[in-house]
């Protein structure tokens, strides 16, 4: 009987050892029949990898790779009627939930990395969302005229740098979050989302990184384009 038990718990240690670098992605989507696909962008690849694929036939999304190392950026195809974004920093906590009907409101939590994103983009837009918003909208009004006069070729260059001054702010209020928090995995995602413009300012940042974890996708994936 010792010998027996001995072994179940041995077997259940090597199922555990086994299934420990899976990945998974679930949900329920009412009404959703049809092909669901997870996708990454992977370390020096290009575009996007499938990295799972499942028919589903009852609503219920059960999506499981091995070859993604946690945290970093997923996107989930469902059936071609909508993209669900998430950024993955739990092997199985990741849920979709919505209806095929309404695929624009099909979405995903469970993350608390996605948390942080959101909190940090609503600073972005209580700080500078509605200067560059109006700025955006004066750009647009100029532009639709079938010919600019010059006073109106005059005023677009003026929003324009107006529109710049804005964004380079923006930037700086970035880097100055990533130079404060180097150990925090969410300077990462900053990185590679909010200083696109600025190759040699990424680089520095991400030199500067001091993360433990530099096997995850989003690290790997920074690393291969900013070597």
């Amino acid at each position: 009987m010792k010998r027996f038990s001995l072994f179940l718990v041995l077997a259940t240690l090597l199922f555990c050892a086994c299934d420990s670098d899976t990945v998974k992605v679930r949900g329920e989507v009412e009404g959703l029949n049809g092909t669901v696909k997870l996708l990454a962008e992977m370390p020096g690849e290009p575009g996007l990898t499938i990295l799972a694929q499942q028919e589903v036939k009852d609503g219920k999304i059960d999506l499981r790779t091995d070859q993604f190392k946690i945290p970093g950026r997923v996107w989930v195809d469902i059936d071609g009627k909508a993209t669900v974004e998430a950024i993955l920093d739990t092997k199985d906590m990741i849920w979709i939930k919505g209806k095929i009907k309404f695929p624009d409101q099909i979405e995903a939590d469970g993350s608390g990395l996605m948390d942080e994103y959101k909190e940090i983009k609503k600073m972005y837009k209580e700080r500078f969302g509605e200067d560059i918003a109006k700025i955006d909208k004066r750009i647009e009004k100029i532009s639709k005229k079938e010919k600019l006069s010059k006073d109106d070729e005059v005023m677009l260059g003026i929003h324009q740098l107006q529109k710049q001054r804005f964004l380079k702010k923006q930037a700086n209020w970035t880097r100055d979050l990533i130079v404060a928090n180097p150990r925090k995995e969410i300077s990462l995602f900053l990185i590679k989302d909010q200083l696109v413009d600025s190759l040699d300012l990424q680089k520095k940042l991400f030199n500067k990184m001091a993360v433990e974890n530099k096997e995850s996708n989003i690290y790997k994936v920074l690393e291969s384009k900013l070597k």
